[in-house]
């Protein structure tokens, strides 16, 4: 019972199973047509010939070998979803610190704005106040100028207005 032995289990579970692939081809109850046990199964009958018994240690190393490489692929497979999980969580970590990082913009450019319109509001209110004294300046200016030219001016006060006036 070498490895050509379950060519006929291989063969049976290939016509049994049309379309399906992977595993489901691995686990079709194939039997044996001299033992009339499942095919695929490890275990030696008594009644084996003595070539499926000498040949017991190449297909437990075989199996053996078989089942290191599904562990290892099993763990890759294992290994690079955690890679995966990772990454996603990684870049949902990046996705959240920049949307924080753009929120804080947010905040900070409308603070900006509002400082900027409380400055125009006080540039306007300053602008307002410097025409009011202007124009109060002004008037004062002419009253002042009508209070003197109602007066009698002295020698004295011709003096003062034209030191004052020339300086």
């Amino acid at each position: 019972m070498g490895l050509g032995d379950y060519s006929h289990c291989r063969q049976r579970m290939s016509r049994g199973l049309y379309g399906v692939s992977g595993r489901a081809a691995l686990w079709f109850p194939a039997f044996h047509p001299v033992h009339r046990m499942p095919c695929g199964t490890w275990r030696i009958g008594i009644e084996a010939p003595e070539h499926v018994r000498a040949s017991s240690p190449v297909l437990e190393q075989l199996r053996g070998q078989l089942e290191r490489a599904f562990q290892r692929a099993a763990a890759r497979g294992r290994a690079r979803r955690a890679r995966e999980a990772v990454a996603a969580v990684a870049a949902a970590a990046a996705a959240a610190r920049e949307e924080r990082s753009r929120a804080r913009m947010e905040c900070a450019l409308a603070r900006l704005r509002a400082e900027l319109l409380e400055l125009r509001f006080q540039n306007h209110q300053l602008a307002r106040t410097l025409l009011d004294l202007n124009m109060k300046m002004q008037q004062l200016k002419k009253r002042q100028d009508q209070e003197l030219a109602s007066k009698p001016q002295s020698p004295q006060d011709e003096e003062m207005n034209s030191e004052c006036g020339s300086a």
